[in-house]
């Protein structure tokens, strides 16, 4: 398969990927509540798919891209260093994602409050009517309510808001990631873009529930918890602009690096926390989903290897 082919499954694959939150997103059609044991063992799975091909298969390609340009000292460095670039590249976009959460959080809140607030007040002027007009008491409670589910439609689009940069964010390098690794070999880039495609399906639910409670609408739920996941193409687009057939070794070889460790940080700050959050759920079932994650994308590999050596 030549490169134009490669770069053409590695987008497929990203698009594809991407828009499996669609998938998690028609789930709302279906329930109001997510399986916490499965949501806890899908991001197990897929962190353990992540980490694995990260840490034994993307930073080796790395390091491999780099050993064409320079000497196997500097290359295993320069590999190493471009890792924790990507580390640091991806805890600075956590950082703001978490830093905007809690000011929309903030607002959210005082929101909140002003408007038991109000409800208050309104509460305390329905008692001055109540003997003067009691003839507008009603209109004054279904006022009181409107004011309360509006609050609480503010409340649920701002998370929604929240979780969808959270997620368009983090979609990016994954993207990427998967752009770059099956431009290298569709084979090694196929079983990460499935894992991708699995993780983002809880995710696509994310958004769309509480835009559902807050709208009502659940075709409105459905289209954006899948828009949410189409910042993965736009990550494989970045990547194509360093990983083509113009490119130099070098070039791959940070790009692997970088889409290693970003990928390594998203799994250990973001995938496994919220699989071990998840009340009600056995630890057992988290490190078996890991490693089975593990497993997969390490069966994968040596699928792979044993084809490409006969």
């Amino acid at each position: 398969m030549g490169g134009s082919s490669h770069a053409q499954a590695a987008f497929g694959m990203s698009f594809a990927a991407g828009l499996s939150t669609g998938v998690g997103a028609l789930f709302v059609c279906f329930t109001t509540s997510l399986d916490r044991s499965l949501l806890a063992a899908t991001m197990a799975f897929s962190a353990g798919v992540m980490i694995y091909v990260s840490l034994v298969e993307v930073i080796a390609v790395a390091n491999e891209y780099f050993s064409q340009s320079y000497s196997p000292s500097l290359a295993y460095a320069l590999s190493t260093l471009s890792f924790f670039a990507g580390v640091l590249a991806m805890a600075a976009v956590d950082s703001l994602v978490h830093r905007v959460m809690e000011k929309v959080a903030a607002h959210s809140a005082q929101t909140k409050r002003d408007g038991e607030a109000d409800r208050a007040e309104a509460a305390t002027t329905d008692e001055q009517r109540l003997y003067r007009a009691k003839a507008h008491e009603e209109d004054d409670a279904a006022a009181i309510a409107a004011v309360a589910a509006i609050t609480e439609r503010r409340r649920l689009l701002a998370l929604a808001a929240v979780v969808s940069a959270a997620i368009v964010l983090h979609n990016i390098p994954e993207g990427m990631a998967t752009y770059v690794a099956s431009f290298h070999s569709v084979s090694a880039g196929l079983p990460l873009a499935i894992a991708i495609a699995i993780h983002n399906i809880p995710e696509g639910l994310a958004v769309a529930m509480p835009i559902y409670h807050a709208t009502g609408s659940r075709s409105r739920a459905v289209l954006l918890g899948t828009l949410s996941g189409l910042s993965e193409p736009f990550g494989a687009l970045l990547a194509s602009i360093v990983a083509n057939e113009a490119s130099s070794k070098a070039a791959f070889g940070g790009m692997f690096g970088l889409t290693a460790g970003m990928m390594t940080y998203v799994c250990i700050s973001e995938l496994l926390p919220t699989a071990f959050n998840e009340s009600g759920v056995g630890r057992g079932l988290i490190v078996g989903s890991f490693f089975c994650g593990c497993a997969v994308m390490a069966l994968s590999l040596v699928a792979e290897k044993v084809a490409t050596a006969s």
